[in-house]
Formats: C-alpha cells, sequence, structure tokens
C-alpha cells in the first residue's frame, strides 16, 4: 500500500506536470496559430528574434533543459552525446554547475559507449580515425571553457586505458590510435584555443609519432609558426632514437613537404601558404639523421623496425631510411651545404650495405628511388599511352587528370578521351567539369560555370553548383539571374528525391532567397523540412560535405587493386544553420518549422541553434541599453 508521505509526493509529482504540461500547451497554441497564419495568408511582417516575445534569455534557458531532457530519449548514444556538449556549452556562460553536470553526463555516456564498442571496432588507425571517439569530442568541448579540467579528463581517460592493459602486453596499435586521436584533437582545437591544443598534443608525445603530428604541425604553423617551430624542437627530441617507422614522421615539417611516401601511412599535407622553412630545425633534423644512419651501419636497426609503405612491399627500416637520404639530397645541397657530402656518403653507404634481392627489388619498374621531380602532365600521359596493360594505362591517365588543374580544359578532355573503360571515363569527365565549375565560380565567371555545370550527369551536383552560381549573382546585385538559376536548383534539388544533399541545397536556397523574397525563403524552407523528414536518421555531419564516387580500380591483367575516389565537395547549410539565419529574420516561423522536425537529433540541434541565437540577443540587448539611455 501507498503511505501518505508517497500520496504527497504523487500529489506534487502531478501539479509539476500540470504546470510543465500547461507551459507547453500554451506554446504550442502559438506555434500552431503562426503556421495557421503562414498556411492562410502569406505572413506580411516577419517577427525577427530581437522582436518575439518568445525569444527571451529565461525562454532560452528553459529550451536548453528541456534539450538535455529530452536526450534521454535518444537511441543513439553518439547523437546524445552531441546534443548534450551543445547544451552544456551554451548554459557555461549562465548556469556553470548545471553545465558541468552536463558535461560529466556526456564524458560518462562516452566512456561507456567506447567500451561498449571497442570490440568490434576495425583494426585499423585510418578506420578507426573516421569515426570519432566521443571521448576525445568531450574533452575539446570542456577544454573551450575549463582547460584544466579538461587536462584532468585526459589524464583520467589514458590512465584508465593504460590499467586495463597492464595484464597483458600494450596493444601497440592503441597506443598509435591514441597518439592519433590527440593530435586530432588538438587539431580542431587550435582556431579556438591554441593553449589547449598545445596541451593536448603534448600529452601525445608520450605515444608513437604518426602521421597526424604532421598535420597538427602544419596547422599550427598557420596559426602562429612561432608555437608550431618550438614544438617540433620538441617532438624530434622526443622521438630522435625511436623506430624509423616513428622517426620519420618528422622529416616533412621542417622542408615544406606536402606529402611523406616512406612512412607506415603515406600522407598528404596542406602547408600554409606563408609558411616559411626554419633552416636551424632542418640541420637539426639532418643531424639526427646521419647519426641515425651512422648506426644503421655500425649496429644495424631494430629488427621488428619493418613496416610497409604504398608499395605494399615489407621493408626494413634502413630502406626507409634510404629513401629519405636521398629525397633530401636536393635540399641539403642548396640550403646546408656542409651536411651534403655526409649525406651523400650515408646513403652510398647505406645502398651497398643492403642485400642483393633488396636492391634488385627497389631497381624493380615503378619502385625506383627517387628525388622529388615530376613529370609534367604532358609527359604523364605519353607514358601511359606508351604502357602496354589498358587498366594500368587507364590508371596512368586518370592520376594524371586529378593533377591537372593548371591545364587547359580541351587537353584534359583529349587525355580522358583516351580512358579505354567508359564508366571510368565517364566518371572522370563529370569530376574535371564539376571542378572547372568549381573554379569558375570562384574566379566570377558566372557564364562558364554555369555552361559547365550543363555538361555535368548528376543532378546533386548541378543542384550544389546552381545555387553556388546564384550565391554568386546575388553578391554581384544581379538579382533577376540570380533567381532564375536558384529556381533552377530548387528544381533540380526536388527531383533527386530524398537525400541529404537534396536537403542542403534546399536549405541553402531558402536562405538565399530571404535576401529576395522572404515568402518565398519559408515556402522553399518547409520545402527543405519535408525532405529531412523522409530520411530515416538524417546525418548531415559523417559525410564532410561530400559526395564520393567508388569506381573499382583494375591492375595488370584485370586484377582487383580497390577503387578509385572521385570527390564532389558540396557544402551547404544544414537545419541548426538554416533555422537559425531564418529565426534572425522571422523567429516565430523558424521556431514552428523547428517543431516540425520529426528526426529528435535534428530537431534539439535546431532548437539549441534557436536557443542561442536568442541568448545572443538578450546580451546585445544589455549592451546597448546604457548607450541609448546616456544622456549627452
Amino acid at each position: 500500500m501507498l503511505n501518505s508521505f508517497n500520496y504527497r509526493n504523487r500529489d506534487k509529482y502531478y501539479g509539476r506536470q500540470f504546470a510543465f504540461t500547461l507551459q507547453y500547451a500554451l506554446l504550442l497554441l502559438y506555434i500552431l496559430e503562426v503556421i495557421s497564419s503562414h498556411q492562410v495568408l502569406a505572413q506580411s511582417k516577419p517577427v525577427g528574434a530581437g522582436k518575439s516575445p518568445l525569444c527571451s534569455r529565461n525562454n532560452a534557458l528553459e529550451m536548453i533543459q528541456q534539450q538535455v531532457g529530452l536526450t534521454r530519449t535518444f537511441n543513439d548514444p553518439n547523437r546524445r552525446v552531441t546534443v548534450l556538449i551543445r547544451a552544456a556549452d551554451l548554459l557555461w556562460p549562465y548556469q556553470q554547475e548545471k553545465a558541468r553536470t552536463v558535461f560529466t553526463e556526456a564524458f560518462e555516456l562516452a566512456i561507456k559507449n567506447q567500451k561498449e564498442n571497442e570490440q568490434k571496432a576495425p583494426r585499423s588507425v585510418l578506420l578507426r580515425l573516421q569515426t570519432p571517439d566521443q571521448r576525445y569530442v568531450v574533452i575539446r568541448a570542456v577544454a573551450k571553457r575549463d582547460i584544466a579540467w579538461a587536462k584532468e579528463l585526459t589524464r583520467q581517460m589514458l590512465k584508465a586505458a593504460s590499467d586495463s592493459e597492464a595484464s597483458s602486453a600494450r596493444s601497440p596499435f592503441e597506443t598509435v590510435l591514441a597518439a592519433e586521436r590527440l593530435l586530432d584533437s588538438a587539431n580542431k582545437l587550435i582556431a579556438t584555443n591554441i593553449g589547449a591544443a598545445l596541451e593536448l598534443a603534448k600529452a601525445s608525445l608520450d605515444y608513437p609519432a604518426g602521421f597526424m603530428l604532421t598535420h597538427f604541425l602544419y596547422g599550427l604553423a598557420d596559426v602562429n609558426q612561432q608555437a608550431a617551430d618550438q614544438f617540433y624542437a620538441l617532438a624530434l627530441s622526443r622521438y630522435g632514437d625511436k623506430p624509423m617507422r616513428e622517426f620519420l614522421y618528422l622529416q616533412a615539417y621542417p622542408f615544406a613537404w606536402r606529402e611523406t611516401l616512406n612512412t607506415p601511412i603515406s600522407s598528404f599535407y596542406e602547408v600554409p601558404t606563408n609558411f616559411v622553412p626554419n633552416q636551424s630545425l632542418q640541420r637539426q633534423f639532418v643531424q639526427v639523421l646521419l647519426r641515425r644512419a651512422q648506426q644503421a651501419l655500425e649496429v644495424g636497426l631494430d629488427e621488428g623496425d619493418t613496416y610497409r609503405t604504398s608499395h605494399d612491399t615489407l621493408m626494413p627500416g634502413t630502406v626507409h631510411l634510404l629513401e629519405g637520404l636521398i629525397r633530401l639530397e636536393p635540399q641539403v645541397r642548396g640550403s646546408l651545404p656542409d651536411l651534403w657530402a655526409p649525406l651523400i656518403q650515408a646513403r652510398e653507404r647505406i645502398l651497398v650495405s643492403l642485400s642483393v634481392e633488396t636492391q634488385k627489388l627497389l631497381l624493380q619498374p615503378g619502385r625506383e628511388i627517387s628525388t622529388d621531380s615530376r613529370q609534367t602532365f604532358d609527359e604523364q600521359v605519353e607514358a601511359a599511352q606508351n604502357t602496354v596493360d589498358v587498366n594500368e594505362r587507364d590508371a596512368r591517365i586518370i592520376t594524371a587528370v586529378f593533377g591537372s588543374e593548371k591545364m587547359s580544359l580541351a587537353s584534359v578532355l583529349q587525355a580522358i578521351d583516351k580512358i579505354t573503360d567508359s564508366n571510368l571515363r565517364a566518371h572522370s569527365l563529370e569530376w574535371l567539369y564539376f571542378q572547372r565549375a568549381t573554379v569558375a565560380i570562384k574566379d566570377r565567371q558566372f557564364d562558364e560555370a554555369e555552361r559547365l555545370t550543363s555538361r555535368i550527369e548528376g543532378q546533386e551536383q548541378r543542384a550544389h553548383l546552381h545555387t553556388e552560381i546564384a550565391k554568386g549573382l546575388l553578391n554581384s546585385s544581379d538579382m533577376t539571374h540570380a533567381q532564375e538559376v536558384l529556381d533552377e536548383a530548387i528544381t533540380e534539388a526536388k527531383r533527386v528525391g530524398t537525400t541529404i544533399f537534396a536537403a542542403r541545397t534546399l536549405l541553402t536556397a531558402s536562405n538565399l532567397y530571404a535576401k529576395m523574397d522572404v515568402n518565398r525563403s519559408i515556402s522553399v524552407l518547409a520545402d527543405a523540412i519535408n525532405c529531412i523528414n523522409r530520411i530515416e536518421a538524417p546525418d548531415f555531419l559523417s559525410d564532410d560535405q561530400a559526395l564520393e564516387k567508388t569506381p573499382t580500380r583494375r591492375g595488370r591483367g584485370g586484377q582487383y587493386q580497390g577503387e578509385y575516389l572521385f570527390r564532389f565537395y558540396m557544402p551547404g547549410l544544414d537545419p541548426e544553420s538554416a533555422l537559425r539565419e531564418m529565426a534572425k529574420i522571422d523567429f516565430d516561423t523558424s521556431l514552428s518549422q523547428t517543431s516540425g522536425l520529426t528526426d529528435r537529433f535534428q530537431r534539439a540541434m535546431s532548437s539549441l541553434a534557436l536557443a542561442d541565437l536568442c541568448l545572443a540577443q538578450a546580451q546585445q540587448q544589455i549592451k546597448e541599453k546604457p548607450k541609448k539611455s546616456a544622456k549627452p
């Protein structure tokens, strides 16, 4: 039986529930009234966020708390963590203790989820990095608000991982992955908090070096090269005596190399445009490399220091060291002439120290160790045509096409016409027209961009390019033509069907139409919401805003060699950003459209975006009040 205490608590509980339900009922009636007004009559006077009674600081904070509670109904823990992080970040300036509680809930959930997923996760660093580890995502968010707490969470996480492996041999794979995760997180923090980024990067130095180290260095150098140079010197002191599979990841940065091909994971980097190679760091690296070469000749390298590179052949670390020496020759001769003779001597001594079998392997066509000399586009195409095997010939032409951005369109089209496989030829043409149209838009050559876009088969690509052309035309004040092109983009997107790219195009088109016709903008936004609602678990993040086509790649004799990657980068708005922009013009409509999203995650993130806008508006009003009341 229930005692009186339980009855009293039940009455209090239902009282609170009634107040809560009444509040939502009133809000719902208001929203329905707004929706009805838009359905019956076009809204004559949009209500911006600053004028809507629903857009207040208290309502915004209440909305954030509601989204935190609603995450408990989510089936996907990753989506739940994402909403919790965003909510905690918004609460932090106003209710810091509540924000800490939400961050803690997110971190604990991320730890639990990671433990459950570890057993079924792939044993590939590259594949694992494609799926964010939510623990690091939470730590990055915390680091923006409290770096000391973020460091403590990182320490706890790494210690727990180390303790769990203490009973058995520590997994080399897990240690490498930990370093890459830390550096990936550090890289993503550079834009908002360099101090926090450096703390995470320093923590990575306790683990094996990997390809993310150079990505982080270049990312940091783009903002603060002095700090990047100092971190490189620290990394060189840590990894100078490590196995070649770690040490050689340090070779790219001081010489501004765009790629490394003699490391366990071959990688390509984006060197900052203002990057200035540090000759002191170059000297330090070469001196360490020469010392390691001498050590390899005298006592040999660790037998376990053997790994595969792009040739997919298992090679000892000595061979990879030799590749580094040979590639450095021209740069050392030019900038460090006093070290050139020792480098040549070390190269020759290592080459003759290798077994006859290894030397023969290195001399096979396509496996020669060479310096950084490059063939021109025409030379690549000519070499391809002299290749007997048809699959290898196609592969060489496609490789040339991928690096043809400075060649005339006619020349590249002639090369593509020599591709034997009709499917690969079609993919290459589509990719070429898309890339050239994108460049034409950037150069404000809109007529050329439209001509190239018309040659593209893919409707999703055409829809995206038309929105980009319309955006450029709007900036040039050609409103009439911009509207025509934008309508074409909307038509293309609707023909595509229910895809994320179609939804992005409609959301972006709605935003662009807001500059010309608010009512049309609202109508297109409703179309976008309907499209999203027809997609199961819509995800606007995982595809990196790029459409990828991966036809099969065949090697000599038709042997399967993986897949080509034709990538079409098509950035656009997501519901969160689109609804936030609409709210600046018409908050009530934006709120009603947000409530119309059937996916809980998209609805929660969009609601938080509106709450963020209201908090910003309230803060701005506080700042402006003294100015209005001030007397001259």
